[in-house]
């Protein structure tokens, strides 16, 4: 069994490595082929091959260039988890998602394979597992951008707003101006009624917000707020002043309706306050959607 290169296929194999971290796959290609002419069975080159497959294109042929590397090594953690990279490109999740729990066996540190296994796991239906899985990631790497934003996405699909804050205030005391983080922040505490929370969340959007035509997201945001609290004139004068920024559709719904609950009779067509609501939801979720883009 070759789990270390001969001198030969090794040779080839340090140069194939070097190609594939400096993104020259054609070239890490080639050397790859000319290590495994030198030794076949030789587990890194068929990992590496595998990789590089991938990245051609080819995940087929890169799940059988790895599933050779596990018959010769069944004990390589790093074979099970490229293995499972490449099944979940053809579409094979059950097998993937058995392929990183190897891998998790053989490295139960391994914490980019505790995020795959994560995700997978939410993704096949098993959000408690999933989120069990990624809170043994975060223990191991506190503070992790990656695992953070995924636990407060699964918290908040599972209607635990209170775990997706905690996650979401971790990500903002390591990166206080970090805008996606500051939305989740801002909706959730919305969420949980946690009102002059979700104020100071707005206010710290409208000022680190780096898009000057995203200012209209956090007002709005400000604007619920207020309605929350039915503070009307607080309300109005938001509302106002969001005229200069966006003078049409919900900017023009939330005048009307806070008009008429501040000054009575009525200002226009006021729409009803849950169609106002799914339309105010709608808005803050475009916005985070615009930011998630940019961070991914």
């Amino acid at each position: 069994m070759s789990n270390a290169p001969t001198n030969q296929s090794g040779a080839w194999y340090d140069r194939a490595l070097a190609y594939y971290q400096a993104g020259d796959y054609a070239r890490c290609r080639d050397c790859t082929q000319q290590a495994l002419a030198a030794d076949p069975r030789n587990v890194p080159s068929l990992v590496l091959q595998g990789m590089v497959l991938v990245e051609f294109g080819q995940p087929e042929e890169a799940v059988e260039s790895l599933r050779q590397a596990i018959g010769v090594a069944p004990d390589s953690a790093e074979a099970w988890r490229q293995l499972g990279g490449a099944l979940l490109i053809v579409g094979g999740r059950t097998e993937a998602l058995q392929a990183f729990e190897k891998a998790l066996v053989l490295g139960p540190r391994d914490v980019s394979v505790l995020i795959d296994v994560g995700n997978l796991l939410f993704m096949s239906g098993k959000p408690q597992e999933a989120i069990d899985t990624l809170e043994q990631a975060r223990r191991l790497v506190p503070g992790d951008l990656t695992i953070l934003r995924n636990v407060a996405d699964m918290y908040a699909s599972l209607q635990r707003h209170e775990d997706a804050l905690s996650a979401t205030r971790e990500i903002l005391e390591s990166r206080p101006e970090d805008v996606l983080a500051c939305c989740d922040a801002a909706s959730l505490c919305l969420q949980l009624d946690r009102l002059d929370e979700a104020a100071d969340m707005f206010r710290l959007l409208r000022r680190i917000d780096p898009v000057q035509e995203h200012e209209i997201f956090a007002i709005h945001g400000l604007v619920m707020t207020e309605m929350r609290r039915r503070d009307w004139r607080r309300a109005f004068d938001l509302i106002s002043e969001a005229t200069r920024v966006d003078r049409y559709d919900l900017t023009t719904s939330f005048l009307i309706y806070i008009s008429n609950n501040l000054f009575g009779g009525s200002h226009g067509a006021e729409i009803p306050l849950s169609e106002l609501v799914a339309r105010f939801d709608t808005e803050q979720d475009e916005h985070r959607r615009l930011h998630a883009e940019v961070s991914t």
